[in-house]
């Protein structure tokens, strides 16, 4: 009797890629990736870094145990892997803050796979049906609002922040630690 193995197609691993990482479950997530896959990471300076599984799982491990994942948003990229799959955590934030004012606001995850694993994860900045400009774009013009009223620009900068319904106030407080 022939047996089938059957092979998970991407979107079923990014699928459980998702569970595994919602519930912190290490043993399903290094099930999922290929051992010599190649996965992106950040490294002690915040560069984004090339990394075996292990190190990415190690790192990955890391942030999980720091953030829960809230919400996930399922795109496609439109930079240099068109049509791609991608995923953005908890508002793009997850596992990558912006560095700078002038970085995109939003992160995504690119998962590729080959024979049923998932063998190359990285970084993704330009999405089909999600805005992601850079920081700057987005609170800059709250800025100028306060500047106008006669605020200086790190008094902007400071009510911004305080706002609670400034809409990406939770990155530049992360930016401006």
């Amino acid at each position: 009797m022939k047996q089938t193995i059957l092979t998970l197609d991407t979107s079923e691993l990014i699928k459980q890629f998702i569970f595994a990482s919602k519930n912190v479950d290490i043993m399903r997530l290094e099930k999922l990736l290929e051992d010599k896959g190649i996965f992106e990471i950040e490294d002690v300076n915040l560069k984004i870094i090339e990394s075996s599984k292990a190190d990415f799982l190690s790192w990955y491990l890391s942030k999980l145990k720091s953030e829960d994942i809230k919400d996930v948003i399922y795109d496609q990229c439109i930079g240099c892997n068109f049509g791609k799959n991608i995923v953005i955590l908890n508002r793009g934030i997850f596992p990558r803050r912006p560095q700078k004012f002038t970085d995109k606001t939003k992160a995504a995850l690119m998962l590729d796979s080959h024979n049923g694993k998932i063998h190359r994860i990285q970084f993704c900045f330009s999405f089909l049906k999600t805005e992601n400009k850079a920081v700057c774009d987005c609170v800059g013009k709250e800025y100028v609002k306060y500047i106008k009223q006669g605020f200086s620009e790190e008094e902007a900068i400071d009510l911004y922040d305080a706002n609670p319904d400034s809409e990406y106030g939770y990155i530049t407080r992360d930016i401006n630690r």
